[in-house]
């Protein structure tokens, strides 16, 4: 029998001594596992790499109005670059093995382990049955290297990370296994089978009882301004919140950059909620008390076509071919899919969506999917979005709004309203 190791990649908590210890805990409990598991434990540093690859380029993004997400070039970076490579070369590993709640279809049946693929394939071979113009995908990327695997959506719909991974290359999938993307994390399928929790109660030291970790790794449980503050090379410039219908001037704010489009903007002595709606770059905040304005709403977006990441390798047939791609697309963790058509223009993927879209803003991850949303062929950071509906003088129809999140509730409040 191979031996086994598990690697806890480090990465940087800059001056966060909560976050700290929270991750030595993290640690300490996955030496305990290691240990009931009879397998070795390795403590691997990534700091340098995390820094110059993940952390630098988020806040040089912050500071010019960009909403990256770390999460995806952690996984770009991190996981399935500095760590993977790690793990192949200095330890001698034959595959990597990771907790991400997604699938890996591997098109090399001679390898005993990767090949055993019976259950994805027949998911998949369902899934063009139901759609099946989308039949290309069983050959994409043969012709560039046929182990490239294509990356699938987790069994459990609640907790799928497919979006964060959408930025990997898909070579770098080769030879990884997804031990966690055919079961349910919390709640049982259909089918009765054990979830990942009840499989955890057979280990000792309360493991299938511990907390779900959320939010930004290198954040933790410190305020987000005050904390990317001391990483801004220049202090904030204040400027003022307006009124994007009236042009009325309704607070001030101690630096646009901290303020997202979608997000709540935190008005001081205002007696209703306000939400940022969209920025000039001269510092002007526009903002509304209400979270369904027109000028959040666009049905456009646009990526730089060399940044946008195909997990096989290669530009998708019918966008090669007829420069038309039926998709689907989401711009958020978990966001509910949304049906798109994809068009490649000079140096730009157009992404036209069916309806409007909810507080689309630059470098957000434009993740894109076929098969029914079952495979994710890729993705690439957010450039600009086209024209709002405010800016185009068109009214919004609630029915037809599509929620920015899985937690959005505010159409059905608002439609009940």
């Amino acid at each position: 029998m191979r031996r086994l190791q598990k690697i806890i990649a480090s990465s940087p908590r800059p001056h966060n001594k909560q976050k700290y210890a929270f991750s030595e805990k993290d640690a300490s409990d996955a030496q305990l596992v290691s240990n009931f598991l009879n397998i070795e434990m390795k403590r691997v540093k990534f700091q340098r790499e995390y820094w110059h690859g993940v952390f630098e380029p988020f806040v040089e993004g912050f500071m010019h109005g960009k909403t990256l997400n770390p999460d995806v070039g952690c996984n770009q970076i991190i996981k399935f670059g500095a760590m993977r490579d790690y793990a192949l070369k200095n330890l001698g590993a034959n595959y990597v093995a990771t907790g991400h709640y997604a699938r890996l279809w591997h098109r090399d049946a001679n390898d005993q382990i990767l090949g055993n693929n019976s259950a994805i394939t027949t998911v998949l071979e369902r899934a063009i049955e139901t759609v099946p113009q989308d039949e290309w995908i069983l050959e994409w990327g043969k012709s560039w290297d046929a182990r490239v695997p294509l990356l699938l959506a987790a069994e459990d719909e609640s907790k799928d990370q497919s979006y964060f991974l959408s930025g990997v290359n898909g070579d770098n999938f080769h030879n990884v296994i997804f031990p966690l993307g055919n079961i349910r994390k919390n709640h049982t399928s259909r089918h009765g089978e054990q979830t990942v929790r009840q499989m955890a109660e057979h280990f000792p030291f309360g493991i299938s009882k511990k907390k779900e970790s959320m939010g930004i790794c290198f954040i933790g449980r410190r305020n987000f301004s005050d904390f990317i503050s001391e990483y801004l090379p220049e202090e904030a410039v204040p400027g003022s919140f307006v009124d994007v219908d009236s042009g009325a001037v309704v607070g001030k704010h101690k630096g646009s950059a901290f303020y997202t489009v979608g997000q709540g903007a935190k008005i001081s002595g205002a007696s209703c909620k306000w939400f940022t709606v969209g920025k000039n770059t001269d510092g002007t905040v526009f903002v509304w008390n209400d979270t369904h304005h027109p000028a959040l709403y666009s049905d456009e977006l646009y990526v730089n076509y060399d940044e946008f990441n195909w997990i096989a390798g290669e530009v998708p047939i019918p966008l090669r071919e007829t420069n038309n791609l039926p998709a689907f697309c989401r711009i958020r963790h978990l966001q509910p899919l949304i049906p798109c058509c994809v068009t490649a223009l000079k140096d730009q993927l157009m992404i036209k969506f069916d309806r409007p879209v909810r507080a689309i803003a630059p470098g957000q991850t434009a993740a894109l999917y076929v098969c029914g949303g079952l495979v994710c062929i890729g993705g690439g950071p957010i450039v600009s979005r086209g024209p709002t509906y405010h800016e185009l003088g068109k009214e919004l129809i609630m029915s037809s709004l599509h929620p920015s999140g899985i937690n959005d509730l505010s159409l059905r409040r608002k439609c009940r309203d």
